[in-house]
């Protein structure tokens, strides 16, 4: 907890929601947002998050429990999602999905490659089939400092592997501050290196005085790979968290 990874996401869907730029300056095609979360309240949390980072609520939705004969049960990515497909063609332009955590995609065990990769495929499949982002979060394992990112993530080496890039926010130490980043731990698609400063920073939420949330604010582009910017802050902490 506590490098912003949640924030993060809704930074990216809100960009998306808005067709807004990019920390690198490329700008973002306009699309719909899906957001499932099982941390994070949707009325508390995540919409004055979005507000703060000037989201176009009316391009984001969220994934919530499901009503089945007259009560409310836990929604369970793994069985209905036939269900999100339908309401994906409904809301039509789908740029992306957020699934937080990822792990709970998984109907299995999350430490056993072949039931991640069972239980992940059909997010692929999602994915390729409306031509739209799946951006999943997860965390480190506690205790990995110092080895290769991919080897961090927590549970199978199956969710790195399947992913077409695998993005790290971590904070360092630095002479006594702390700095933040967000950076490309592997890509198939493209560079697998370097990335960009951040900081969360609160704001009073326009047009509801009093409101405050947390949004990010990008800064300056960071060179290297991720295990070596993950080095930097290894002597200090061990935090850090995968998207």
């Amino acid at each position: 907890a506590g490098t912003g990874k949640t924030t993060i996401a809704i930074s990216i869907g809100a960009t998306i929601s808005t067709g807004g730029v990019f920390p690198d300056g490329t700008r973002a095609p306009v699309g719909n947002v899906l957001v499932w979360s099982g941390e994070d309240s949707a009325k508390d949390t995540l919409v004055p998050r979005l507000l703060a980072a000037g989201a176009d609520m009316k391009r984001v939705h969220f994934i919530g429990d499901v009503q089945e004969g007259g009560q409310r049960r836990s929604f369970d990515l793994a069985k209905v999602i036939s269900t999100i497909h339908e309401a994906a063609a409904r809301i039509g332009d789908v740029a992306l999905l957020v699934v937080d955590p990822v792990v709970n995609a998984v109907a299995g065990d999350s430490h056993k490659n072949t039931e991640v990769r069972r239980s992940l495929q059909p997010l692929v499949d999602f994915g390729e089939k409306l031509n739209c982002a799946v951006l999943g979060i997860t965390h480190f394992s506690k205790g990995t400092g110092g080895r290769n990112p991919m080897e961090r993530v927590t549970g199978s080496l199956a969710f790195a592997a399947l992913a077409r890039v695998v993005l790290v926010a971590s904070r360092i130490n630095e002479s006594g501050t702390s700095k933040r980043i967000f950076c490309r731990a592997k890509s198939n698609v493209g560079v697998d290196h370097g990335g960009f400063e951040y900081d969360l920073q609160q704001k009073e939420i326009e047009g509801f005085p009093g409101l405050f949330s947390n949004h990010s604010v990008w800064g300056q582009a960071v060179e290297g790979s991720a295990a070596d910017l993950l080095a930097e802050s290894e002597s200090d902490n061990d935090e850090g968290e995968a998207v």
